[in-house]
Formats: structure tokens, C-alpha cells, sequence
């Protein structure tokens, strides 16, 4: 047998993103869990589209567990603020040593979105606009 070989089911489960959503007074979190990139990134998408749906005041997209996040899932952000416009609020969580908090500072997209370090401090920041 060759070592070499990937097992089929470590190569499935590093592809697995979870998203799950919390509601809490006037904002929705959603959990993102796992990679966002090429092949998961429809998927967050389809997430933050169905929380729009929702109209929140606050949607809050908490990264913490994310271990890797490329330009598809930068893209998804992008769009999120763009999305959000006047309506909603879009809030960024990020652990600070973290690669999806380099890939969102790194590219200026920090400047775009409001970060945070949690879920707590995003919900807590100034009311939405």
C-alpha cells in the first residue's frame, strides 16, 4: 500500500463547512466553521444571502472558527457589505493571530468592514446607522 495516497475521507472532511446561525435581539450571527475558498464559498454565500432575507439590523459573520479563508470567501465579505447598504450592518469577527485575519487585514478589507475580536464585542459595538 502507498502512504502517499490521501484517504478519501480526510480529503472529504477538509473540504466540510459549517455555518449556523443565532439570533439575538436585533442582530444575527452566523458561525462560519472550517475553509471558505473555491470549493465552500457558495456556501457562505447561500448563508449570508438567506440572513439578508431576514433583514436584521446587525448580521454579524463570526470567523473564529475558520481555518482558512482565500479570495473566494473575501469575495462573499465584499459582497455582504455591499449587500447590506443602508439596511443592515455587516460585523467581522476574527481571532487576531489567525490566517482569515491576516487575509482580511493583509488585503484592506478590514477597512471596508468593521472586525472584531467576538461575537460579544460585535453585538455590543455602537447601534447600527
Amino acid at each position: 500500500m502507498n502512504d502517499d495516497v490521501a484517504d478519501p475521507t480526510q480529503i472529504d472532511d477538509a473540504l466540510q463547512l459549517t455555518v449556523r446561525e443565532e439570533t439575538s435581539s436585533e442582530a444575527l450571527v452566523l458561525a462560519v466553521a472550517g475553509d471558505v475558498d473555491l470549493l465552500t464559498a457558495d456556501q457562505l454565500r447561500d448563508a449570508v444571502t438567506a440572513a439578508f432575507a431576514q433583514r436584521p439590523a446587525v448580521l454579524v459573520i463570526d470567523l473564529t472558527a475558520v481555518t482558512f479563508l482565500d479570495s473566494s470567501g473575501l469575495s462573499v465579505l465584499a459582497q455582504a457589505h455591499a449587500t447590506g447598504g443602508q439596511d443592515t450592518t455587516v460585523r467581522v469577527v476574527t481571532v487576531p493571530d489567525s490566517l482569515a485575519h491576516r487575509a482580511i487585514t493583509v488585503t484592506g478589507m478590514a477597512q471596508l468592514l468593521p472586525v472584531f475580536t467576538s461575537s460579544a464585542d460585535a453585538l455590543a459595538a455602537d447601534p447600527p446607522r
